[in-house]
């Protein structure tokens, strides 16, 4: 049997539930997620994996908001940095993968740099982080085979 202050907890606990406003939702229309899933699957970012998702959102909100420009933009560095992420060797599927394609969007992936070295040959990794990725000694990244895949850029 319930005592009283068993009761009463429930009761307040239950108004302090019904008096919580819940979390806004990003409600788009039809119109926006389809246009947002055709930019893109264009970009290149494949359907099903962690890019797509992250990258119809933040365009389906832009086309929403009437601004197809921002949307387009920014399907094209998902897409870059999908591009870049796949280039690793990374699993689409994994949370490595997910979090170099944010890694990627905040810097900036389909950013041209000038190369500090030829990216013909392969090069010597020198160093490796802790995400086994290689480094020769001028600091840029290498894939597994030794190749740049992105360059430091030059100081002038």
């Amino acid at each position: 049997m319930m005592t009283r202050a068993t009761m009463i907890a429930i009761a307040v606990g239950g108004l302090a539930l019904a008096g919580t406003p819940f979390v806004a939702a990003h409600a788009q229309s039809g119109d926006a997620l389809a246009r947002a899933e055709r930019a893109c699957s264009d970009s290149g970012v494949y359907p099903y994996s962690n890019a797509y998702n992250a990258c119809v959102d933040r365009a389906a909100n832009s086309f929403y908001r009437g601004a197809p420009d921002i949307a387009y933009d920014t399907a094209r560095e998902v897409g870059g940095a999908s591009r870049m992420c796949l280039s690793y060797g990374l699993d689409p599927h994994s949370l490595g993968y997910s979090q170099c394609v944010d890694n990627e969007v905040g810097r900036g992936a389909d950013t041209v740099q000038a190369l500090s070295v030829a990216d013909d040959v392969p090069h010597v990794a020198v160093a490796r982080d802790s995400y086994g990725f290689g480094y020769d000694r001028e600091g840029n990244l290498l894939d597994a085979g030794g190749y740049v895949i992105r360059p430091v850029p030059l100081r002038p």
